[in-house]
């Protein structure tokens, strides 16, 4: 099992300037996956975490702005806009590029070669996608929907017989969950998406309310939402090997 968690980081280098030193720290509030790296965490799994803060480079992100919907909204690798719309900081061309050689791609080239390790070891990979969104609506979403668990999904790579194992488990805990909303897909290398079935991906969202407080730190309920995803984060990796 390979644990992707791309956007659990508030790190930013110290040559990263904002317009706005306030709008950042908010920014950062806003658009962190906290906790995921803890939330998202069983034995024997290899976690690809990236160091740094996705306003800094967004690895989850096609490399290139012509493929990238959200570039359009400033919002590609590299972010110049924030979540309200508001200008963010400059990044030229050539910075953008630096970015990307030294970051971006050594990030997928990681997730790459732990994907081909799994596949050599096990004849199969299996990824998950580990994520969690605000409860809130932010003004650069599309979906309005906040589930207590959004799971992402990919018709090639995401076997049904996964999508309900995972929806009812969750189901039976409690918890209400949508397919593919707020959020859709999930990641898989370009090296193997669309064509090699024995690359199985699956995104798992957790909404935010569930185990932060009102000024992102642990609520009351962090420890049942970590034995949640550990119960099945295990209950995936074992059914993964009846497939």
């Amino acid at each position: 099992m390979i644990l992707h968690i791309p956007h659990s980081s508030t790190r930013l280098p110290e040559d990263f300037t904002v317009s706005d030193e306030t709008d950042l720290q908010q920014e950062l509030r806003r658009m962190t996956d906290w906790f995921t790296d803890e939330l998202f965490d069983v034995d024997e799994a290899t976690k690809i975490i990236f160091p740094y803060s996705r306003l800094y480079c967004d690895v989850e992100r096609f490399r290139e702005d012509e493929d990238e919907f959200m570039a359009k909204k400033g919002m590609g690798v590299c972010y110049v806009t924030n979540s309200f719309g508001k200008k963010l900081r400059d990044v030229t061309e050539n910075e953008k590029e630096l970015i990307k050689s030294n970051f971006y791609d050594k990030h997928h080239a990681d997730f790459l070669c732990s994907v081909e390790n799994e596949l050599r070891l096990n004849a199969k990979a299996l990824i998950v996608d580990c994520h969690s969104f605000s409860n809130e609506v932010l003004p650069h979403e599309e979906s309005t929907q906040r589930p207590d668990f959004c799971i992402g999904v990919d018709d090639f790579h995401t076997p049904k017989k996964l999508i309900e194992i995972v929806g009812q488990y969750l189901k039976d805990e409690g918890f209400s969950v949508a397919i593919n909303q707020p959020f859709e897909g999930t990641i898989v290398p370009l090296k193997f998406y669309g064509k090699e079935k024995k690359v199985t991906s699956l995104m798992i969202e957790i909404n935010r309310k569930l185990y932060l407080d009102d000024s992102f730190q642990k609520n009351k309920n962090f420890k049942r939402i970590k034995n949640t995803m550990t119960n099945l984060l295990n209950l995936i990796k074992e059914r993964h090997e009846q497939f």
